[in-house]
Formats: structure tokens, C-alpha cells, sequence
């Protein structure tokens, strides 16, 4: 019987953007400002023909506790999600979050500001979880203090629900929420329909028996 997959996506990505962000920390103002410009997501730079920013703004943070939140997200996570997708698949799911958050933000967000940060592709990640272990428990952070145990389907609508709720009322607008938003609706849709990460019909069954 093959054994669980190892985790082998996540640590590469998470190595990925550190090289870049300790990058970026040895730039010059103006150094950091053409490198956000060429490589972090805006309208400007799509009508440039600057395609890639769709995928490189995730690799791209604004500083150190932005960068740490969504690595601590992408390790927790991932960590439960890559067994089961396998790593190829993996990256294509972070990818492709990436790229929805980037597309939602510019649709929604701000004209004028340079999205960047993995948040997109890491709140993609977190719905990929909770979509594929829907009713499992987990313990969730309220407020990042007080431990609430709820069934993973919940945590997964709480964050898009806040999400949707901090643009309607338009708050902290320099935080990427359509990002979030973007990137999370992706994550589900990945697993809803490409039927990663879901028991087969054979499972299903013996689980039933």
C-alpha cells in the first residue's frame, strides 16, 4: 500500500519567497519601488503587457510581519493539504489562487495600488483544506486569541464572509481583500471540480458500510 505523500511544495515555496523577500530587504527605496513596479500586480502594469505579475506579486511582500503571516498560514496549512494533492498539484493550486486573488483584486480593488503578497494563493490554500475536510474540527484563533472549535466548513465561510464584509465597508482598503476573496473562491472551486482531494466512490461507499 503506497505510504502518505511527503511534503516536499511547501518548504520549496516557502524558500522561494523568503529568497525573495530577503531580496528586497537589501534594496534602496527606489530599487524596491521598480521591483514592485515590474513584479507586483496593478492595472498599469497589465496595460504594460506585464502578464506575469498575475504569478509574481505572490513572491513579493511589504514587510516582515506580512511576509511571516502568510508563510506561518502556507507551512499550517499546506502541511495538510500537499499529502493529499501531491506536490505537483499543489503548486498548481497555489498558482492558480494566485492568479484568481490577482484577478479579483484588480476587478474590485483599488485601480491605483500594486497588490502584492501570498495572501491571495494562501487563503486559496486554506479553502482547498477546509473544503476537502469539511466536517472535521479544528480549532480556530478568534480575534488571533481566544481557541473556538468549529467544524472546518465554517471557518472556511467566516473568512469569506469577513472578507466580503471588510469591502463593503471599506475597511483598511490597503489590505488586499479582493485578493483574499478571489484567491479563497479559487481554492474551493479547485477541489469542488477537479476532484482533487475527494473520496472516490469507493470510499465512500465502504465509509457508508
Amino acid at each position: 500500500m503506497r505510504g502518505p505523500r511527503k511534503v516536499r511544495a511547501v518548504p520549496a515555496l516557502i524558500l522561494l519567497t523568503t529568497l525573495v523577500y530577503v531580496y528586497q530587504t537589501t534594496l534602496t527605496g527606489w530599487q524596491e519601488d521598480r521591483l514592485i513596479r515590474m513584479f507586483g500586480l496593478s492595472v498599469a502594469g497589465l496595460e504594460a503587457g506585464h502578464w506575469w505579475e498575475f504569478v509574481t506579486h505572490a513572491f513579493l511582500h511589504g514587510n516582515t510581519i506580512h511576509f511571516l503571516c502568510n508563510m506561518l498560514g502556507l507551512w499550517f496549512v499546506g502541511r495538510l493539504v500537499e499529502p493529499v494533492l501531491g506536490a505537483f498539484h499543489f503548486v498548481l493550486l497555489y498558482l492558480v489562487c494566485a492568479i484568481g486573488g490577482g484577478v479579483m483584486q484588480v476587478l474590485v480593488g483599488p485601480s491605483s495600488a500594486s497588490l502584492i503578497g501570498a495572501s491571495g494563493a494562501v487563503c486559496g490554500v486554506l479553502l482547498a483544506f477546509t473544503t476537502m475536510y469539511a466536517n472535521t474540527e479544528v480549532i480556530a484563533l478568534l480575534f488571533f486569541i481566544i481557541p473556538v472549535r468549529l467544524k472546518a466548513k465554517y471557518l472556511g465561510w467566516g473568512l469569506v464572509g469577513l472578507t466580503i464584509l471588510a469591502m463593503a465597508f471599506h475597511f483598511q482598503m490597503w489590505i488586499g481583500h479582493a485578493a483574499h476573496l478571489g484567491g479563497a473562491i479559487t481554492g474551493y472551486l479547485f477541489i469542488r471540480f477537479s476532484g482533487l482531494g475527494q473520496r472516490s466512490w469507493l470510499e465512500r461507499l465502504l465509509i457508508r458500510a
